[in-house]
């Protein structure tokens, strides 16, 4: 079984592809065409923007097992990641049901909002990731 850091590298990288394939169906495949129906829309949601939606689930799912795992003494940077990913699981559902609701307005602001959400929790895993590796024997070498 791997480590939750290993599936919280799956569940970021997942959530990227997902913004990138977003990026390219929205920007190149389909540009400034937006689904005209409730069913049509569902099933744009459903296929083009999945794998954000599964990538940002996941990102919430692995910090926040890692950060009940780790505990209060130990998850500070775990802690950080959680809430930015809260913020861009938030910002997904809210982009989902405006546009459910036929609006499209909203959506580049909760888009953005999920994106910042995201950020903030690669950033702070990483960080996190980095303080916890443990040192290369040449760096311990040196340090003795």
């Amino acid at each position: 079984m791997q480590s939750p850091r290993s599936w919280i590298k799956i569940a970021i990288t997942v959530q990227l592809l997902g913004y990138v394939f977003d990026a390219i169906w929205h920007g190149l495949v389909q540009p400034v065409v937006e689904p005209e129906t409730f069913r049509d829309m569902t099933r744009h949601l459903a296929t083009v923007h999945l794998p954000l939606y599964v990538g940002a689930l996941g990102v919430l799912v692995t910090t926040g097992m890692a950060l009940l795992q780790a505990g209060r003494a130990r998850g500070g940077g775990l802690a950080i990641a959680f809430g930015g990913a809260v913020v861009s699981t938030a910002a997904e559902a809210w982009h989902a049901y405006s546009h459910l609701q036929m609006d499209t307005h909203t959506g580049p602001i909760a888009g953005s909002l999920s994106f910042v959400g995201f950020l903030v929790a690669a950033i702070a895993t990483w960080l996190e990731l980095r303080r916890r590796a443990p040192r290369s024997t040449i760096e311990r070498r040196r340090a003795a």
